[in-house]
């Protein structure tokens, strides 16, 4: 392991504000404490201290939220603040760490993101999990042998994505066919994932130039995620490079009702849409 200071290790919630130390009380997934939580801060805050409060306050708060403030809020404090304050109020949870040191290494504190990892490997009965989402970390790096040599300590059960990253993996080193199996293995084994579905289609539609694989594939997202404008939007792609111009324009406008991703995907889509309709109108594709 590679020697940094400090460690990472959970303590005693505190108020954002005052400091005044809290009691957290767990349940299940989800954790109470003070009078509520400041993602932009972040962190929870004390009954004294929470009509100082500037912006919203959550009463209380599910890991899977906590992992999503991680990786997509902006903070009034720096990032490891942030995993900090996360860490004491979920102890060692997976995918909290996991979002801490995600957000770690995207803002370019990667050092600390791989000593999350490896203290919370060292806190934990099964480590296969931190040691998958550190080689995950390698492979953004640019260290594909690194990636490998973690990986060969690793299971596919101890990680939900773990396919995904060989696949990565594989697709890094240039083994187009490997990485594809990987991937495929990814989505029959966790097609809950959606990261699998966007990036195996991804690579059908982009690199193999397979649109009729690739709207397979997204037909299986889309059965998976209903309510996810990205995949019916992918869908719409495929199907228009196949020709099938009506097809995609139906699923487009489909994808176009849903909520969106944000204003530049939203932007993106409504090129797509007009061209689509600009090549149906021309008759330069049938069904």
């Amino acid at each position: 392991m590679s020697s940094r200071d400090p460690h990472w290790r959970p303590a005693e919630v505190r108020c954002c504000n005052c400091g005044r130390t809290l009691e957290a009380v767990r349940t299940g997934d989800a954790v109470t404490a003070g009078a509520g939580f400041l993602p932009t801060v972040p962190g929870a805050v004390c009954p004294t201290c929470v009509d100082l409060a500037a912006g919203p306050v959550l009463a209380d708060l599910r890991a899977p939220a906590a992992a999503h403030i991680l990786m997509a809020q902006e903070f009034e404090r720096p990032t490891a603040a942030a995993v900090q304050a996360a860490l004491d109020l979920y102890g060692w949870d997976p995918e909290v760490v996991a979002a801490g040191a995600r957000r770690l290494h995207a803002d370019g504190q990667g050092r600390l993101a791989r000593g999350l990892l490896e203290d919370a490997g060292a806190a934990s009965e099964d480590p296969g999990f931190y040691l998958v989402e550190e080689a995950a970390l390698a492979l953004l790096d640019g260290q594909p042998g690194r990636a490998h040599e973690l990986l060969l300590e690793t299971l596919p059960e101890d990680h939900p994505r773990w396919h995904l990253l060989r696949g990565n993996l594989a697709h890094a080193v240039g083994h187009a066919d490997a990485a594809r199996e990987h991937w495929r293995e990814q989505v029959q084994a966790s097609p809950e994932e959606p990261l699998g579905w966007q990036t195996l289609g991804f690579h059908l539609l982009h690199e193999r130039d397979d649109p009729a694989a690739a709207a397979a594939c997204f037909q299986g997202a889309c059965g998976m995620f209903p309510t996810h404008q990205e995949f019916h939007a992918w869908l719409g792609e495929a199907l228009w490079r196949q020709g099938r111009s009506r097809e995609a324009l139906t699923t487009l406008e489909r994808a176009r009702t849903l909520d969106p991703v944000d204003a530049e995907f939203t932007r993106g889509l409504e090129a797509l849409i007009a061209e689509v309709r600009r090549t149906a109108t021309a008759g330069g594709a049938g069904n």
